[in-house]
């Protein structure tokens, strides 16, 4: 054993680092170095950090946080008043209640840090209620949906097969498209959950009616003709509560039912799986407008880049990405003028170089490039790469216990999302406490 061994190294040493006819063998000083433990704190420990660094952040000391720490935000020209539009429209939550929507890839399926932003925001601003439900089978970890019928679903973003021809997908780039009757539930996942789980106001979304809708809840029956882009169908509950059905008959394409309270902070969870967030410009700008008015949106975050991080390895290919990020945001800004906007970039990614699992090559890069372009277009970025602890942090996420990523070595776990949302409530309610103290001593 020893003998093979001692073989083994001598051709870990002698073997040219670039490989030979094809063939490659792991350099010497790489088979020593993969035994050495891993340094630096772990991800609990970083996380601990990014939160006491936020807690500690006060008065004075407000800007250095904004400066250096990784948590911050990227606001646009390094204004720190970027966000007092929206949370002067947060201090008036309970009687002019506001909208923000989450769009982004597999990333937030599930309601994953969506839910712990919204949990966050509620609490303090007042509001409850899920938001946004799909028109067909759905589960988050607290809300369940289901419907008597199967219908066509059509989204523009994924597999081009779904695709239904037309720029009206509605608000959330997805929609169902009802030509029967159909009655569809939503129901608590555990009984035990209040806040997110239960709602006062129920809302349908539809568009493209081809002939009368009826909708009935709780006995409560409606009828919406056909001529608007947008109809908003509301339902107010009589008491608050966590269970409701829809019966819908007619022809009409459907784009989710919004499961709100009356007041405060209303929250949607809008995943586009295998999307790299450059497909608003494909969807109708008047159905757009019309939603972001109607339900007053005042933050938009966009959560998109790691599904383009794989591919993104030219020069080239990173530039014409950006630039379709830059159209995206200017796209959405015209449409909702009244929001501000938030990209939030990619996680660290690990892939397998040179037979160690290590970051991918071009994401650092990506990174500092995607702050450029989204703060030069007006919008905030969030690093979550950044927080994680950049290069080569997601290996120590995924060796965690409990593990806070998954063994693809990209998705969050629910207790690594969970980490994810707190840190960005953290960060935005320092910005909050900055906004106030500013209007308290200025």
């Amino acid at each position: 054993m020893f003998s093979v061994i001692a073989l083994l190294a001598v051709l870990c040493a002698v073997f040219p680092e670039g490989g030979w006819l094809g063939l490659r063998f792991p350099q010497l000083s790489t088979v020593l170095s993969a035994s050495e433990p891993e340094t630096g704190p772990s991800p609990e420990e970083l996380i601990a950090q990014r939160r006491a660094a936020v807690l500690a952040a006060e008065k004075d000391q407000y800007h250095a946080f904004f400066r250096e720490d990784p948590a911050r935000f990227y606001l646009p020209d390094d204004d720190v008043r970027f966000f007092d539009p929206l949370f002067a429209a947060l201090d008036q939550a309970e009687t002019h209640p506001l909208r923000v929507v989450h769009y982004g890839d597999s990333q937030i399926e599930e309601d994953r840090i969506t839910g712990t932003i919204r949990e966050c925001l509620q609490e303090h601003f007042g509001g409850s209620g899920p938001g946004m439900m799909p028109l067909r089978r759905r589960a988050t970890p607290r809300v369940g949906g289901g419907g008597t019928a199967e219908l066509d679903r059509y989204y523009v973003f994924g597999d081009s097969d779904h695709r239904a021809g037309i720029r009206q997908y509605g608000p959330f780039a997805d929609f169902t498209r009802l030509d029967t009757v159909a009655t569809f539930s939503y129901y608590p996942v555990r009984s035990r959950d209040k806040g997110q789980s239960t709602y006062e106001r129920v809302t349908l979304v539809a568009g493209n009616l081809r002939s009368n809708l009826s909708v009935s809840v709780k006995g409560d029956r409606r009828t919406v003709e056909p001529g608007e882009s947008l109809s908003f169908v509301r339902f107010d509950l009589p008491d608050s509560s966590a269970r409701v059905s829809l019966t819908l008959s007619g022809y009409a394409d459907l784009y989710g039912v919004l499961l709100d309270g009356k007041s405060g902070v209303r929250m949607d969870n809008v995943p586009m799986r295998g999307c790299s967030g450059t497909i608003f410009t494909s969807l109708d700008g008047a159905q757009l407008r019309a939603f972001y008015r109607e339900e007053n949106v005042r933050l938009i975050l966009l959560q998109y880049g790691g599904n383009s991080v794989p591919y993104l390895k030219t020069d080239k290919s990173i530039s014409t990405y950006l630039e379709s990020i830059r159209k995206q945001i200017r796209y959405l800004q015209g449409l909702a003028p009244d929001a501000r906007i938030v990209f939030i970039g990619p996680s660290d990614m690990a892939t397998v170089v040179s037979g160690k699992r290590q970051t991918y090559p071009r994401l650092p890069g990506i990174v500092d490039s995607l702050k450029v372009a989204a703060t030069e277009s007006g919008a905030a970025y969030w690093d979550i790469y950044g927080v994680m602890g950049g290069e080569n942090s997601m290996v120590q996420w995924v060796s965690a216990r409990p593990a806070l990523a998954g063994s693809d070595y990209v998705h969050f776990t629910l207790a690594g999302s969970q980490r994810v949302g707190e840190m960005f409530n953290d960060a935005l309610l320092l910005y909050y406490e900055y906004y106030r103290w500013r209007k308290k001593h200025e």
